[in-house]
């Protein structure tokens, strides 16, 4: 598994992964990027980390300042994306590392991230890696028909 910065030529692969991961279940909004040029412009080439085997993209992790506030310039917001064909074998956990270690590097204290309250397999991923719940929004959403919670959860570093 090599785990490196998003090229450009990563496009194709990284629009493929986002629309098998961002479902209904996994996110209230539709994720849909009609071309790459489409995706490119929110995702450019170094903005996301991949995770990529035998020339395949297993796995996006995307970071960024929740609030574009010099006080909370300590925080980062995540969001994190793994193949289904990938999943349950380590790909997430990599990403975490790598995550772990440029936040570190770049001296950041917290890390965030909301999660639906019906993906149980996200929220037992994110607590293995030491997020903790900060707070809960419920009935947030109405995803088919049916109230969804917002779960906020985090990790200090």
């Amino acid at each position: 598994m090599l785990i490196r910065k998003s090229t450009k030529n990563d496009a194709a692969g990284m629009i493929e992964l986002e629309h098998l991961v961002w479902t209904p279940g996994t996110t209230p909004g539709d994720t849909h990027y009609a071309t790459e040029s489409e995706y490119l412009l929110k995702n450019p080439p170094e903005s996301k980390v991949v995770a990529e085997i035998d020339g395949k993209i297993a796995g996006i992790l995307g970071f960024h300042s929740p609030i574009p506030l010099k006080s909370n310039e300590h925080v980062w917001m995540l969001d994190i994306a793994v193949h289904p064909d990938f999943q349950k074998h380590g790909v997430g956990s990599a990403l975490m590392q790598e995550l772990y270690r440029i936040a570190k590097a770049e001296n950041k204290k917290k890390i965030s991230l909301r999660v639906l309250s019906t993906n149980e397999k996200a929220i037992q991923f994110y607590k293995k890696h030491g997020f903790e719940k900060e707070g809960h929004l419920r009935n947030e959403f109405i995803i088919d028909g049916n109230y969804v919670d917002d779960i906020f959860m985090a990790v200090f570093l």
